[in-house]
């Protein structure tokens, strides 16, 4: 693990040698074809190039369009251009390390406030059917309350009621004439 972190830093030691001249070396060939095409195409220097080249340029075109792709495909980077690349592709990576680390704690930050507002509507949610049943409470307190009292004028009704009947029926049997009830 040491010996990883002590060579992250460092770029790999590479030392051009043939390989690397070959691409070089196609690239420089192709140049070098296009010029001439571009010097017998507009008969530079009136050398009659163009009537020198007309019959070679069915093997000469495909030859500069195979050196010049060659020398594309082939040119890799140098060893301090590919060093480079590697130091922004480090960069990159740790710049992508922080993103993510600040997107998470961002995404927690928000899970938290979000959980909080939750919890604290939760227990206002809690004390207000709290209230709400103390408010229950007190008005069917009151409701049995008013049930009670009617309950009692009921009976208190009623015994006046049989009280005026019996008195009734004993003053309509002894012959005597009968009062109509009074409201209480």
């Amino acid at each position: 693990m040491a010996a990883k972190k002590a060579e992250k830093g460092k770029t790999p030691d590479t030392k051009p040698g043939i390989a690397a001249l070959v691409p070089k070396l196609l690239s420089v060939i192709s140049v070098v074809l296009a010029a001439v095409f571009f010097a017998s195409m507009y008969d530079v220097g009136q050398i009659g190039l163009h009537h020198t080249l007309k019959g070679l340029a069915i093997g000469l075109v495909p030859l500069w369009a195979m050196l010049a792709i060659a020398g594309i495909v082939m040119g890799g980077k140098s060893g301090a251009a590919g060093g480079a690349d590697s130091a922004q592709l480090t960069a990159l990576q740790e710049f992508q390390s922080k993103a993510t680390s600040q997107i998470i704690a961002l995404q927690n930050q928000l899970d938290s406030l979000g959980g909080q507002t939750n919890e604290s509507l939760k227990e206002r949610i809690k004390e207000l059917e709290a209230e709400l049943e103390v408010i229950h409470q007190a008005e069917r307190e009151k409701v049995d309350g008013e049930i009670e009292t009617l309950r009692q004028r009921n009976e208190e009704l009623e015994e006046q009621i049989k009280k005026w009947a019996f008195e009734a029926v004993e003053k309509s049997v002894a012959g005597k004439p009968v009062e109509p009830m009074k409201a209480a």
